[in-house]
């Protein structure tokens, strides 16, 4: 009798441990699973953002943005470059170069800050009206071309068709400003002319 008892106690154990075994195992089997789709799903995560006035959203992701931000942030970064007057504009400088690329930070500065001191010393206006938008998300840069109106005091000193390009560095997931310049029709990108193809 106890030997009958003493099997069944043994071959009770014998069928817990085989199946804690394969618990065990299913629970390995679910975790690598989900570390693969972990790995699979690192630096593919996309944010969909909306600007405060809803004209279109856009996206960044790990190590891209859409052609759409770089638009509305070429916009925006023009405007505090070249919508400004005298009183504003270390305002303006001093915002747009908040965005500036690290890298490009000390030429930056001293460009917008020769432009604040021309317009307060000449007591200008500027105001850029965007015509058309030539965007390269290749190369992170977006050319604009328009109508460049300057006021001295308050008369219209004049108007002229100008581009500008505004170039920019994705780094750690925000948009900074490389470069901005006045470049032509011709070459709307300021690409030396080596480089052209």
């Amino acid at each position: 009798m106890l030997f009958k008892k003493f099997l069944s106690q043994e071959a009770n154990h014998t069928e817990e441990i085989r199946f804690l075994r394969g618990v065990v195992a299913g629970t390995v089997l679910v975790a690598l699973v989900c570390a693969g789709a972990m790995v699979k799903l690192i630096g593919s995560e996309r944010v969909v953002i909306t600007p405060p006035e809803i004209k279109r959203s856009f996206w960044v992701s790990g190590d891209a943005v859409s052609e759409e931000y770089l638009l509305e942030m070429a916009y925006w970064y023009a405007g505090l470059a070249l919508n400004i007057t005298p009183g504003a504009s270390t305002y303006h400088k001093d915002l747009f170069l908040k965005y500036a690329a690290p890298s490009e930070y000390g030429r930056l500065e001293a460009e917008t800050g020769a432009r604040a001191e021309w317009l307060k010393k000449n007591n200008a206006s500027t105001q850029f009206a965007v015509r058309t938008y030539t965007p390269d998300k290749d190369n992170l840069r977006v050319a604009m071309t328009g109508t460049l109106y300057t006021w001295t005091s308050d008369k219209k000193a004049g108007e002229r068709n100008a581009t500008y390009m505004v170039g920019f560095q994705y780094l750690n997931g925000r948009l900074y400003v490389s470069d901005f310049k006045e470049t032509s029709d011709q070459n709307p990108f300021g690409t030396p002319a080596d480089s052209q193809p």
